[in-house]
């Protein structure tokens, strides 16, 4: 015997939407993803440890402004389907959107 359950989504598009513009404006805000390249410090070990820091920091500061990027393309894309499509396929393509 097979029971089937229809689940009910009742999602606010408007709040998906801004949610996205929101994240998009925050990055604009951002002036740059690289940290300045450090001075002379005089010190070798200074430099270097310097010079470390701001590759790490510049390219994690790049790796989150893509995850940043990518969360708001998701949340507009969620919010179109939603606006579009029917429960059974907004459950479907939500979660192909969400699962990768």
């Amino acid at each position: 015997m097979s029971t089937h359950r229809e689940e009910f989504y009742d999602v606010d598009t408007d709040v998906l939407r801004a949610m996205a513009s929101k994240a998009r404006r925050i990055l604009g805000e951002l002036e740059s993803t690289e940290v300045p390249a450090p001075g002379d410090a005089g010190h070798e070990w200074v430099t270097g440890a310097a010079a470390d820091f701001h590759t790490a920091w510049s390219d994690g500061l790049s790796a989150r402004v893509s995850d940043t990027e990518d969360f708001a393309d998701r949340l507009r894309t969620t919010a179109r389907i939603f606006d579009e499509g029917t429960d059974a396929a907004k459950a479907e393509v939500d979660a192909m959107i969400w699962n990768d």
